[in-house]
């Protein structure tokens, strides 16, 4: 099959490279009331967005209590329909996606849910790309 086992070194190093990645993702978005073109559009031309995100809710068990600055590059925002857009985001990698979309408690700010101005939620979430800085 090819795999073997590795050496710490090795298993850092391939973590250290992981964190100077760009990812781009695609998601479905759950929005609990409408939200107008405008605010839409104004969110969908955020660049180089700031975030700070505390270690998320679904992963204290296993992961310490942290807090840490991300940036996500891009927003691409599509309405569906009153309640659904079609999100492209492209970040930092190491970003909490899931916590990005809907606040994860306050422990994500700003987040997609509070820069529309309504509760948020994330239902699909695939990969688009992993891309060198």
């Amino acid at each position: 099959s090819g795999l073997r086992p590795v050496g710490k070194e090795y298993a850092s190093r391939l973590k250290a490279s992981a964190e100077t990645k760009r990812k781009t993702y695609r998601a479905v978005v759950w929005m609990e009331s409408r939200v107008d073109l405008e605010t839409i559009s104004r969110v969908s031309a955020m660049k180089e967005l700031k975030i700070s995100q505390s270690t998320p809710v679904r992963v204290l068990h296993r992961r310490s209590l942290a807090a840490r600055d991300r940036v996500v590059h891009s927003i691409r925002l599509d309405r569906v329909n009153d309640h659904f857009l079609l999100a492209e985001l492209e970040t930092e990698a190491g970003t909490y996606i899931k916590e990005f979309v809907h606040g994860d408690l306050g422990r994500t700010r700003p987040s997609l849910g509070s820069l529309l101005g309504t509760n948020a939620d994330i239902l699909q979430l695939d990969v688009a790309g992993v891309a060198d800085t």
